[in-house]
């Protein structure tokens, strides 16, 4: 009897320490069908499930009715707001309980799951150089050096940086104009933010000693990462002009802005694109804009080889200017 005793006792500790079905997590696919295993973690709508039949499963969360743990949880839900708890399927299909909560949870509204701790701030930039000359019958030179650097946390991005550009021909200045700017953005969801930019810029073969922009406005960052990135803003700014010659000018204007850039080709090279324009509020024709595009050639190491093309354009130009500035630029990069 004693035997038996023992015996039953330890059959009880066993099935406690073992792992099994019991012990598992479990998800809920809205086919009806139902996977065991460990949560992981959950990012950029894939849910990471750790199986004993096939290793870890990489899962739609579109597709996930409901889950259960039988651990605590990191959720992460739409507003920005954590919760953490042991979850359990709600009454309702597409809810889920957490023992911490005295509401369920739309599983719709959940974003992330034991979201990876990322370093208080992570630093991103880049920087290109690119030089041209030619000698004999003529006598050409050409420089271009552009710059920026992008601080960003879960809420906040900080972007900096500026351009410059100068050539000679026959020993005679052609192009000389530089371009400063920064940006805060401040992330009111994953993907939606507010902004305040601030541009300087000079150029002396279009009459502009300084022109300044200053604004707040709103932005949607559809695509956010290594492989793409892709964003869309627009807001009022103020834009003064203090030109060499002409009247000093100075409006209220609407603002919008487009940045996109892609790997293709397994990261063989990267397509980017941006615009920036301005239009004045009083007078639809005073329109200016910038657009810079091409593509980068990664090399080794963050070094890169970079076509690019860039083109000003002002539709109210001063006297004796032209509405059009473009330059075709070849650098070597150099990103981090």
């Amino acid at each position: 009897m004693k035997i038996a005793a023992t015996s039953f006792a330890w059959m009880i500790v066993a099935l406690a320490v073992l792992p099994g079905p019991l012990r598992a997590d479990e998800v809920y696919l809205k086919n009806g069908n139902r996977l065991s295993g460990t949560i992981v973690s959950m990012d950029e709508g894939k849910l990471v499930l750790e199986t004993e039949f096939a290793g870890r499963l990489t899962i739609d969360w579109s597709h996930v009715e409901r889950l259960s743990a039988k651990a605590p949880l990191t959720l992460v839900l739409a507003d920005g707001s954590t919760l953490r708890g042991i979850p359990a399927p709600g009454e309702t299909p597409g809810r889920l309980t957490l023992d911490t909560a005295s509401v369920p949870i739309a599983v719709s509204l959940v974003t992330a799951i034991n979201p990876q701790e990322e370093p208080p701030v992570k630093f991103s930039g880049r920087i290109n150089v690119g030089l041209n000359k030619a000698s004999g019958n003529t006598d050409k030179e050409s420089g271009h050096v552009d710059a920026e650097v992008i601080a960003r946390t879960t809420n906040h991005r900080l972007t900096v940086g500026g351009a410059y550009n100068r050539a000679s021909d026959n020993n005679r200045k052609s192009e000389d104009n530089a371009k400063g700017y920064s940006q805060y953005n401040y992330f009111l969801t994953k993907k939606l933010y507010l902004y305040l930019n601030g541009m300087a810029e000079m150029d002396k073969f279009r009459d502009i000693n300084l022109r300044t922009t200053v604004g707040p406005g709103v932005g949607y960052q559809f695509f956010e990462g290594e492989l793409m990135n892709l964003s869309l803003e627009a807001g009022p700014s103020y834009v003064r002009t203090d030109y060499d010659q002409a009247e000093d000018t100075d409006s209220a204007s609407g603002r919008w802005a487009v940045k996109f850039d892609r790997f293709f080709f397994e990261k063989l090279v990267q397509y980017y694109f941006t615009n920036e324009g301005f239009i004045s509020a009083s007078d639809s024709s005073d329109v200016f804009m910038f657009t810079r595009t091409g593509l980068r050639f990664p090399i080794r190491g963050g070094l890169s080889f970079n076509a690019g093309f860039e083109w000003d354009w002002d539709n109210t130009p001063t006297e004796g200017t032209d509405k059009s500035d473009y330059r075709y630029i070849l650098s070597v990069g150099y990103g981090f």
